[in-house]
């Protein structure tokens, strides 16, 4: 089985229709967003609807996703990401509204288990920046792997069965039968760790392994449709710097 796991596309169609070209060279069996779909770029709609052609598709919800459509409260957000927030309340259409209204926080499967932030007080949107976090994760972690979004930094966790936890070097890890796995997949749409370029990850089950990968989209194309639409210009140039 593989799996193509995806978040944060964040209205970026330019790097979500490159991502999705790249899905299309692996063999892949079922696709994972786990949230944000919407918010900060121009393309809310067609981010959804290209979301929606995968086929079988499983979706969580992000707090950008729930915060567009009124499920969520805006008043914790910085100034820009509100502007953001109320530009795409206008341009959702009714049925995209329903649709992230109606997307759950968190979702199992047979070995992993997925989230947009983390599972402790997932409705709270928590981050997960350092080790400590990471190990309060763990101690919620039922499922051998958690994979995670929300702060738009890809990592790999990794932890033993006497509960140390490291972090991972490489953007590839082999599953080892006494570990469990944290990772972040990164955002397609609004990186932030100085790589500009979108990401998202594979999980193939039959080799146990998992890759975080990235590439390069027309990020000028994305940058000039939100200055275009009259966002905020800090969420143009911030697309060149990956932060």
């Amino acid at each position: 089985m593989k799996y193509a796991l995806f978040a944060d596309i964040h209205s970026n169609l330019e790097a979500f229709q490159v991502v999705r070209e790249e899905f299309k060279k692996e063999k892949i069996d079922e696709y994972i967003c786990l949230g944000d779909i919407v918010g900060y770029a121009a393309n809310p709609n067609e981010c959804i609807k290209l979301t929606r052609e995968l086929n079988p598709l499983t979706v969580i919800a992000g707090n950008h996703d729930w915060a567009s459509v009124g499920k969520a409260g805006i008043n914790y957000f910085n100034p820009i990401a509100k502007e953001a927030i109320l530009w795409t309340q206008k341009e959702l259409t009714e049925k995209n509204k329903n649709f992230l209204g109606d997307l759950p926080l968190i979702k199992e499967f047979d070995d992993f288990v997925i989230v947009h932030g983390s599972l402790y007080s997932p409705e709270k949107w928590h981050y997960i920046f350092t080790l400590q976090d990471a190990k309060r994760n763990f101690d919620y972690q039922k499922k051998k792997i958690c994979f995670i979004a929300h702060s738009h930094q890809p990592f790999i966790n990794s932890q033993d069965r006497e509960g140390n936890c490291e972090g991972v070097k490489e953007m590839k890890v082999s599953l080892k039968d006494d570990y469990r796995y944290l990772i972040n997949i990164g955002s397609v749409g609004q990186p932030r760790d100085g790589n500009p370029d979108a990401c998202y990850c594979l999980y193939d089950t039959a080799k146990s392994a998992i890759e975080i990968k990235r590439i390069s989209y027309e990020i000028k194309k994305a940058q000039d449709k939100i200055i275009s639409a009259g966002l905020p210009q800090e969420l143009a140039w911030r697309l060149s710097l990956g932060r």
